[in-house]
């Protein structure tokens, strides 16, 4: 019984001493207490735009820019860029034979097709996914050889990524309007 009475003390004093109360109890004398409001009222710590930096804020609007699209699904996006994550490191290879071309699926989910190439390389930049332009303006680009398991090539015309493709994956998927 002891015990049992120690602990609901125990209990009730961590109930009182976490308490988040706005209000402060002032000692008024030496046998009365009385509560009294605070004065200043506590400011919220939520962020500001006066707080995040240009590349977080022009990160953001990239992806709201990317959710409002039809066609998109940015809950799939992260549940694969979840998947990519147990499969290694950054940049590397996202390619497992139970699972298929990761990235491949991770492009199909955003719907780049429509997006400026800024918008495009943040969103890939941030979902750590290794990428390239391999035509700008109807003018292929000189590219490197090496085959990289998962890179995203996409064509670019008036800064609208207008195809794309991703390696080991299938066909280069494009508007045609070059």
């Amino acid at each position: 019984m002891k015990s049992f009475f120690t602990v609901g003390v125990f209990i009730l004093l961590l109930a009182a001493c976490s308490s988040t109360s706005d209000t402060a109890i002032a000692k008024v004398d030496d046998t009365a207490t009385t509560i009294v409001e605070d004065a200043v009222p506590e400011e919220e710590s939520t962020p500001t735009a006066l707080d995040k930096s240009p590349e977080l804020i022009q990160l953001e609007e990239a992806w709201d820019v990317a959710a409002s699209r039809p066609g998109a699904d940015i809950g799939q996006v992260f549940q694969l860029f979840r998947l990519k994550q147990s499969l290694g490191p950054k940049n590397l290879a996202c390619y497992d034979p139970e699972s298929g071309d990761v990235c491949q699926e991770i492009v199909e989910a955003i719907n780049v097709v429509g997006l400026t190439e800024q918008q495009l390389t943040l969103l890939l930049d941030s979902l750590e996914l290794p990428h390239r332009v391999i035509e700008r303006d109807c003018e292929l680009l000189m590219v490197t050889e090496e085959f990289v398991g998962g890179r995203v090539n996409f064509s670019v015309f008036e800064g609208v990524v207008t195809g794309w493709a991703s390696e080991g994956g299938g066909s280069f998927l494009d508007e045609g309007t070059c």
